[in-house]
């Protein structure tokens, strides 16, 4: 698995190796993620994490070209801003780090989404 941040590819061989990579990169104040098998924004199935002091979100990209954002246990209005006002998403999409960590090796063992957490789907 492929963990692509700030123009760089982390090759994760491992779930352990996956996991501290993970982890690492959820604890930044803002970043932009993608995971993958190959490291390619345009293969699928992909996961596109996007994170900042407060919470992340999550797409994944289905084989299938649905896709579908993570959902949150508050359901918020409005919108939150991401890598210095470069992504907004709505509010309700946003989940803590612990469980994004969660859904994010649930990807790495089967690529799909996550049963820990509620999606919606944008299409």
């Amino acid at each position: 698995m492929i963990v692509s941040f700030e123009h760089n590819n982390l090759s994760c061989d491992n779930p352990d190796e996956f996991e501290k990579v993970i982890k690492q990169l959820l604890s930044l104040g803002s970043a932009e993620i993608w995971v993958s098998e190959n490291g390619d924004r345009d293969e699928y199935p992909c996961m596109g994490i996007l994170v900042n002091s407060t919470g992340v979100s999550l797409t994944h990209f289905g084989e299938d070209g649905s896709c579908y954002a993570s959902c949150g246990e508050d359901q918020k209005e409005g919108f939150v801003s991401f890598c210095g006002g470069q992504y907004e998403v709505q509010a309700y999409q946003i989940i803590n780090k612990a469980d994004a960590l969660k859904v994010l090796i649930d990807f790495y063992k089967d690529k799909g989404r996550s049963d820990s957490i509620k999606w919606d789907q944008l299409y």
